[in-house]
């Protein structure tokens, strides 16, 4: 069971994620907010703590620097204006001031130099090598301006300044070699694992379009035996995707479940929703008239019979989403709101909201289509009669999406129009 800090940074992390989240700045925005976020939590008790002591010591310069420090962290962590960058370059200078801070009032003895070191190493991790050593150079320029400084003007204030040459030099010394070492690895580990991503990313692309092609050819099969053309499956697919995503603008219940990745599957799962039809008897499936009650009883099998192909499949195949969702999909797009449906007579929630969407999606497209025993409705009719069922045949909430997006809707019925006719659904 996950925790509740854990929970929390996630929601934190996916509401300043960008949306795509297959590349190398997808993994450096993972570890910049992540750490901003669990940072906030981490450093809250310290910072309190700190601050107690230092008022007892009397040392305001430390109570002054800490609090600081903690708010301007709190400000990149909450603030919904920053984009990544302001963020990772406000970060940097956060740290720079830190570091800074702490060998101005401690000097070497302190933790100043090990905080110098991360203003390097995050530059090259959140941005690139080049903003890594500029940082190093930038450091060492701040440090020896603060050192000519007290030597001008501050006249042993500045509590590095004052350390032995032999002890700052040392210092010095191993700051700029560690950082010059991590920032060569960790470019070079960037470099290998953008390589390692843009390589997935494109046997992702060729495995996503062998299975897209597998879909509809398989699907097509089913429409060509129903004498349907594959501008069926186009149109289903396009509807399910608009439906899905304005489904997740209106509620806030879907919001979450409705991710880009989701919608991906179940675009792509809508065109097997009537696989099934491959089982189903030509003298029914081609019959050119109206079914009788128990010829429609034996086309009612068609979802049964998708729903067990798309499982064997998996059985086979082993654990697969979208072959999970494509078999539920087949079986449950004719369960109506109501309970009237079939095959299971599922109603409301009950229902799998793959279901519901789909429902929509292929009614629409029904009745819009000539088929040889009706003429094809209009788009407003068609919007009508779904509207006139909405809460006994479909889900409310999808059919508010769906007269949200009706223009969205013709459009794809006019681009992937067809006049072929088509028989029973």
């Amino acid at each position: 069971m996950n925790s509740f800090p854990s929970d929390k940074l996630r929601q934190y992390m996916r509401r300043r994620m960008s949306d795509d989240c297959h590349s190398l700045r997808c993994a450096q925005e993972k570890i910049l907010y992540g750490m901003l976020g669990l940072s906030s939590v981490v450093l809250a008790f310290p910072y309190v703590l700190g601050v107690v002591l230092a008022v007892r010591e009397g040392l305001w310069a430390i109570v002054f620097i800490d609090t600081l420090t903690f708010l301007s962290l709190l400000f990149l962590v909450f603030s919904l204006s920053l984009s990544y960058k302001a963020r990772v370059y406000g970060l940097l200078i956060l740290i720079e001031f830190l570091a800074v801070s702490l060998l101005v009032i401690t000097g070497s003895q302190g933790a100043g130099w090990l905080w110098l070191l991360f203003p390097p190493v995050l530059a090259t991790l959140l941005l690139d090598c080049r903003i890594g050593y500029a940082t190093v150079f930038f450091s060492m320029l701040l440090l020896f301006l603060l050192g000519m400084s007290d030597v001008l003007f501050f006249h042993g204030r500045v509590a590095f300044a004052n350390d032995r040459p032999v002890v700052l030099a040392v210092m010095v010394g191993n700051y700029l070699a560690l950082s010059v070492i991590l920032i060569f690895m960790i470019g070079r580990l960037l470099n290998s694992l953008e390589g390692t991503i843009k390589a997935v990313r494109q046997g992702a692309g060729q495995l996503q379009l062998t299975q897209e092609v597998t879909v509809d050819t398989i699907s097509s099969l089913a429409e060509y035996r129903d004498m349907e053309t594959g501008n069926h499956i186009l149109r289903t697919r396009n509807y399910v995707r608009i439906l899905a995503r304005q489904l997740r603008k209106q509620s806030s219940v879907y919001a979450e479940i409705l991710n880009e990745d989701f919608i991906d599957l179940l675009s792509q799962s809508a065109p097997l929703h009537d696989i099934g039809k491959i089982g189903v008897p030509d003298e029914i499936l081609l019959k050119p008239a109206k079914l009788t009650s128990e010829e429609f009883e034996e086309m009612k099998k068609h979802t049964v019979y998708g729903k067990e192909a798309l499982t064997q499949a998996e059985d086979k195949l082993g654990s697969n989403h979208f072959l999970q969702l494509a078999a539920e999909i087949a079986w449950t797009h004719h369960e109506k709101w109501d309970g009237s449906g079939y095959p299971r007579g599922l109603s409301g929630a009950e229902i799998p909201l793959s279901g519901r969407i789909m429902a929509v999606a292929d009614v629409y497209d029904a009745l819009i289509s000539k088929r040889v025993y009706k003429a094809a409705s209009s788009h407003e009719e068609a919007l009508a009669y779904i509207e006139e069922h909405s809460g006994s045949m479909f889900d409310p909430e999808v059919v508010a999406a769906l007269l949200a997006v009706s223009d969205d809707f013709l459009s794809v019925a006019e681009k992937f129009s067809d006049s072929v006719l088509r028989t029973h659904d």
